[in-house]
């Protein structure tokens, strides 16, 4: 009785002692919250209070009260608009850490109308599907446009890098994954660049009528570069050209690589702007080269493909050998690049598996559509039909990236629409809800509907992914999962069942028996895992990457001063030269060198021990005894699913042939199951019409004003676009 009553006390001890801890990361992460609100607030309150003329008397003093600093009069700037940012990022990582360690199960359902950020407004236009959040937040910035044109785009400038730094801890701190950010990126660029084009036209105008264009083809050594300004305006209109809806979508390749003139955008308006007005850019383009590098070093791990399977509707699924530290969620997505295709191209992928089917390896569906794709199955059809094994096919990655949290866990009903090869990522969530519901983990969703609209009935085989029954046999027990497929080109389900009319006597009834045309698997792959070095990885080697990469640039910056400017600057005084200082436009390329040098060698520095001590401490035994599972799970013949769908998702009872799916006779019957208030989760992922259709539907069940009798439809795409 005594060691019952001590058990008792240990537990109640031990209760208490996680229940302080709970409340103090939650107090620690409302301090940083807050702290990084007034941070920000103060920043944006200095790019709105600097372009004021009232203000210049105190700009000037401040300024100059910097200019005995080895920054010299841009350690004013990089005080006012780098340091605040890069506190920010500090801050971010902290934030990141503790919300890493509490637990996402603790969190009450969501109840209520839809936020503003989940609240769909515009549906068709340039801009995309916008939020009321994101129109409310243009609409209060484009009101404090001011007549700074030059400056204003330069703060764009700042800002433009950070969308596209795609492990950003930025937005993995407030959970906008890289494929959302991509638009906010196309709304600046497209605001900076109208920016600088009224800008250089404005003075071309006044040149012009002043009889002195060639002012233009300046190049000054101790004023404004005009011509490097001239260079930098080119590349950026050729930019923004080439990335117009239309041309991108029709003409990609083009757009892809003038893309990368980004780089000659950037260094020529470091010569234009100077080393002063390049520190107002100096967070943008820090952050952006340094996960640019992490991505560098990522890529060079040469990847192993552990299985491929060939299906008859011409998808084919691979299985990638990972590293145990590398972490996703079930909406995460992979950069791939096979150099047996092309050395030089890179295409997104969402992850099909969930991140409990396995700790060294994951999935990915794809479908050929385009040159590379095709490419790509003809490689995989060649080495599987012939049965190479090892089959020498390696791949490179870059990522996981996504959301950084799970967030489709805190609905009660999830509506998950998808269309065609759209289906892959809620192939990794359904089967990731299973996996947990197995696990018996708690506050999970109840009800989940899954709306999948298909051209042919052979793509329906994919849903076979999802053994239902065999990651956890009692599903149907624990929660509701209806599947609706669509079949658009097809008007009746004759090529689904035997007939003995057909002169095929072997076509199998496909509800019944998925097929597998050819697959392989390669053990020795495992030898070849995902690198851990990633920009959205381990959160303390980020830290150690960034402080590391930035005290890099602070020494090279130090020691270009000391042993180039400074001796340069003292002898021009001795032999009286009073305009022999170094040029401006060279002290703007120092600041370029600093950074990059910084990032490459002292951020380098971090990397590679982050990767040394990565592999010392790779289990690889247990990656291979994991791999001998996959291959015993995996059929005997090679053509044929187990019995994953012994508890098919799929029979001729829901499925439906000749039309699309009825979006808004389906939302009503699903509203009408809820109870007043709630609030649904509805995920999306296919093309941009399909997107539209779903925005539409939630904005038609939606009010802006909070309704508790109404059930409210919250939009999410998990959809990936340039």
């Amino acid at each position: 009785m005594l060691e019952q009553s001590n058990f008792g006390v240990e537990g109640e001890n031990s209760k208490n002692k996680g229940l302080k801890l709970g409340w103090t990361l939650a107090a620690a992460k409302w301090g940083l919250s807050v702290a990084m609100c007034l941070l920000f607030g103060c920043y944006m309150a200095v790019l709105a209070a600097f372009p004021v003329g009232s203000l210049q008397s105190l700009k000037e003093k401040f300024v100059l009260s910097m200019v005995d600093t080895p920054f010299g009069k841009g350690g004013g700037m990089l005080l006012l608009f780098a340091a605040p940012l890069l506190l920010l990022s500090l801050l971010a990582i902290i934030n990141l850490e503790i919300s890493s360690r509490t637990s996402v199960f603790n969190k009450e359902k969501v109840k209520g109308r839809a936020s503003m950020q989940n609240l769909p407004v515009i549906t068709r236009g340039r801009m995309g599907i916008v939020s009321a959040a994101e129109l409310l937040w243009w609409g209060k910035k484009l009101k404090r446009i001011g007549l700074h044109l030059g400056f204003i785009g330069i703060i764009c400038l700042n800002l433009l890098f950070l969308p596209v730094s795609r492990g950003s801890v930025l937005l993995r701190t407030i959970d906008i994954p890289y494929e959302h950010a991509v638009k906010y990126h196309q709304w600046l660029g497209h605001f900076m660049m109208t920016l600088f084009t009224l800008h250089g036209l404005s003075y071309s105008i006044a040149w012009y009528s002043e009889d002195r264009l060639s002012k233009l083809f300046d190049w000054a050594p101790h004023k404004v570069a005009n011509f490097a300004g001239v260079i930098a305006l080119l590349a950026g209109v050729t930019m923004w050209i080439t990335s117009i809806g239309w041309v991108r979508k029709k003409y990609f390749e083009t757009f892809y690589w003038t893309h990368h003139l980004y780089i000659v955008f950037a260094l020529f308006m470091t010569f234009h702007i100077g080393e002063v007005l390049f520190n107002v850019t100096f967070c943008g383009l820090f952050l952006f080269v340094l996960d640019r590098f992490l991505r560098f070093c990522q890529s060079r791990n040469s990847v192993g493909v552990l299985s491929t399977k060939l299906l008859p509707c011409g998808t084919f699924e691979l299985t990638l050998a990972k590293s145990r530290g590398v972490k996703y969620h079930a909406l995460s997505y992979i950069y791939l690049n096979i150099p047996e295709v092309s050395k030089l191209q890179w295409h997104p992928f969402s992850v099909a598996s969930s991140p409990y089917d396995g700790d060294s390896w994951l999935k990915i569906l794809i479908k050929p559509y385009g040159g590379w794709t095709l490419q790509l199955q003809d490689l995989v059809s060649a080495v599987v039909k012939l049965g190479r094994c090892p089959s020498n096919i390696n791949a490179a990655i870059e990522g996981p990236y996504g959301h950084e949290s799970n967030f489709f866990l805190q609905y009660e009903m999830l509506v998950l629409v998808a269309g065609g090869i759209g289906i892959s990522p809620f192939v990794a969530l359904l089967r990731d809800l299973l996996q947990r519901y197995q696990r018996g983990q708690p506050n999970l969703p109840s009800t989940v509907y899954l709306i999948w609209a298909v051209q042919k009935s052979e793509e329906l085989q994919l849903l076979g992914l999802i053994p239902a029954s065999t990651i956890c046999p009692d599903y149907k027990l624990k929660f509701n999962l209806e599947v609706h497929a669509f079949v658009t080109r097809e008007t009746s389900p004759f090529s689904l069942e035997r007939g003995s009319e057909t002169s095929d006597l072997h076509q199998h009834d496909r509800f019944k028996m998925p097929r597998i045309l050819a697959s392989l698997i390669d053990a020795e792959a495992s030898k070849h895992p995902m690198s851990i070095v990633a920009g959205a990885g381990n959160n303390m080697w980020i830290t150690a990457c960034f402080l590391a990469s930035l005290l890099g640039y602070i020494i090279v910056y130090l020691l270009i001063n000391l042993f180039i400017v400074q001796p340069f600057e003292q002898g021009s005084v001795k032999d009286g030269n009073s305009s022999g200082s170094i040029p401006r436009w060279i002290t703007g390329l120092f600041s370029v060198i600093s950074m990059i040098l910084g990032v490459v060698i002292c951020g380098g520095s971090v990397v590679s021990l982050w990767n040394f001590l990565g592999r010392l401490h790779q289990n690889t035994s247990g990656a291979v005894e994991e791999n001998v599972h996959l291959l015993s799970t995996s059929d005997n013949d090679g053509t044929a699913f187990t019995d994953e769908c012994a508890d098919r998702l799929l029979d001729p009872s829901n499925t439906y042939f000749g039309h699309r799916p009825n979006l808004r006779d389906l939302f009503d019957g699903y509203r009408k199951l809820q109870r007043p208030g709630a609030n649904v989760g509805v995920l999306v992922s296919g093309p941009e019409s399909l997107q539209i259709s779903v925005a539409e539907t939630c904005r038609a069940f939606n009010t802006v004003n909070y309704d508790s009798r109404r059930v409210a439809f919250s939009y999410h795409s998990v959809s990936f676009e340039l």
